[in-house]
């Protein structure tokens, strides 16, 4: 089964998505603090813990930036396979070109696609890496 990492903090879009996710025969791990999804990324570098087949890794989080995140996944020789779609409500220019920078592969408004239009284009994504 192929697993998804979800780094949100919003509890209603943490249920669509570990909801729609499930339906689609995603495994789904949700993290809400930036923190718990560094420590995340440490221990899968560390072999302590699977590696995720893609990260949705919204942007604005309680506690860091998300672009720490992804900074620290897509610097990493052990971590930068893992492919990032950034999940977001901000409409950020500047933050959507970093972003691409740190090698994100899809930077998402959620406003802008439906649920099922994101879980399409993850299996779309995911089809390729096989």
């Amino acid at each position: 089964m192929r697993k998804i990492l979800l780094i949100e903090d919003d509890p209603p879009t943490i249920e669509i998505y570990k909801e729609i996710l499930k339906k689609a025969k995603f495994e789904v791990e949700v993290l809400e603090w930036g923190k718990d999804g560094l420590d995340a990324l440490e221990a899968i570098k560390d072999g302590k813990k699977e590696k995720p087949d893609l990260v949705l890794l919204d942007l604005i989080l309680p506690d860091i930036n998300g672009i720490e995140i992804l900074r620290k996944a897509k610097l990493d020789e052990k971590l930068k396979d893992i492919p990032v779609f950034v999940l977001t409500n901000y409409s950020d220019v500047k933050l959507e070109k970093e972003s691409f920078q740190l090698g994100v592969e899809r930077y998402i408004v959620k406003a802008n696609y439906t649920p099922a239009q994101i879980v399409n284009a993850i299996k779309n994504r995911l089809k390729k890496k096989k």
